[in-house]
């Protein structure tokens, strides 16, 4: 097979575990026992943080106590397939297949059918693909609903060249998500196979619609202009495969770097800052969410999230971060300010105002926060008061434009009131 199935490859061990690690993460853990439940959950915990040797301890003191706990056997499978002890995982995952065979056994079917999708995985990283087909069998048969059962054995058809079986198990992935980018990849590279073009740039235009992050897809959508003969849109996409590439590169760099120094808290920064950079907003808050889990006393990182959300127009999430930074440093005027801001937005003129105050209380010729207060006083229809707030202004900051254009206004605006009455 060429290059550009290659990159898939490689694009493919990089993800390996991403999709179904989003769905462990989200198994309601089955024990009865709260302490145990609670445990499991500090554990998974710490698998979201990376932090995998805490995650390993913990789901081993359940499993001390009950051996039988699948839950806590399966996070620990989970665990060793993220950090490629393949052996172990297959291992724990079989014991889970073992408890499962008993009489008395009782194995909730989602776990289950999990499990034999773990296992098709792990298969496929070691390209048993033929072990990894029926363990994929298993678990579209026991978990039919669920799309990730049947693109990983349209992944697995794939790899064997069974392309229409591929194609087959793709439409039933899609069915049940039709926003499964990664699917839509694959299908683009059967196309390129079968010498269709056209139809490999529609299907990599629509892989990069819903993930424009993943640098193969533009390599490969390059690669079809080509084949069309379209050298502009081959040359523009290759350019920004070579731009995604760095992108790549730089995370890749960071990650295997908090691999082996997981609570660093300048390569998490770091982290984030790439991906701001490459305004890759969801994977920036991800990261400086783990980051406060790790460090809940790290006032940027609340900061920050408040900001993201701020510029996403989500004013409900962005408050309590900003709040969060004023239980940590009362003293950080900015995060007043940008509470004034949201609450005049949501029309709490009240909070609004009282973040204002206190910000002028610290600073008291910030004329940014007198702006706040005048635009609070002006929705309010309390003219006289803006107005006064706007002069105040215009004392401080002589040449606010701004202050002066919207004094005159309110000026105008006050006298017309009085000659209609």
């Amino acid at each position: 097979m060429d290059a550009g199935y290659q990159r898939h490859q490689m694009f493919a061990k990089r993800v390996c575990g991403v999709l179904i690690l989003t769905v462990l993460l989200s198994l309601t853990p089955s024990s009865s026992r709260t302490e145990t439940t609670s445990t499991l959950q500090e554990g998974v915990e710490y698998v979201k943080l990376r932090l995998y040797p805490q995650a390993v301890d913990t789901f081993k003191s359940i499993l001390s106590q009950h051996p039988t706990n699948v839950d806590a056997l399966f996070q620990l499978a989970n665990v060793y397939k993220l950090q490629d002890e393949l052996e172990l995982a297959i291992q724990a995952f079989n014991k889970i297949l073992s408890i499962a065979g008993s009489k008395n056994a009782e194995i909730p079917e989602r776990l289950y059918g999990l499990t034999h999708l773990a296992l098709a995985e792990i298969y496929c990283k070691q390209s048993k693909l033929d072990t990894a087909e029926q363990h994929a069998k298993e678990a579209v048969q026991n978990r039919p609903s669920d799309a990730d059962t049947h693109y990983r054995l349209g992944y697995i058809y794939t790899h064997q060249a069974k392309f229409d079986e591929a194609l087959a198990a793709f439409k039933r992935t899609l069915t049940r998500n039709p926003d499964f980018a990664e699917v839509y990849e694959w299908l683009g590279l059967i196309a390129l196979m079968r010498n269709e073009p056209q139809q490999a740039v529609m299907h990599y235009q629509t892989a990069i619609q819903k993930k424009p992050y993943v640098q193969s897809a533009y390599y490969n959508l390059a690669k079809a202009y080509r084949l069309l003969g379209d050298m502009p849109a081959a040359t523009e996409h290759l350019k920004r495969f070579h731009q995604m590439k760095i992108y790549y590169d730089r995370t890749y760099a960071v990650e295997s770097a908090l691999a082996e120094a997981p609570m660093n808290t300048t390569l998490r920064l770091k982290l984030a800052e790439i991906h701001l950079e490459h305004k890759h907003i969801s994977a920036a808050v991800a990261t400086y969410q783990g980051l406060i889990r790790l460090h809940p006393n790290l006032t940027v990182g609340y900061d920050t999230l408040g900001r993201l959300y701020m510029n996403l127009n989500m004013s409900d999430r962005a408050i309590p971060y900003f709040l969060k930074v004023l239980e940590l440093n009362p003293d950080a005027v900015e995060a007043h300010v940008r509470l004034g801001w949201l609450y005049t937005k949501s029309k709490a003129y009240d909070k609004a105002e009282s973040h204002l105050q206190a910000a002028i209380e610290k600073m008291p010729k910030l004329s940014l926060a007198y702006h706040g207060l005048a635009e609070i006083y002006t929705q309010q229809g309390q003219l006289q008061k803006a107005i006064d707030t706007y002069q105040h202004i215009t004392k401080i900051e002589p040449d606010d434009s701004d202050a002066w254009e919207a004094l005159h206004t309110l000026e105008r605006l006050k006298k017309e009131s009085r000659t209609t009455r």
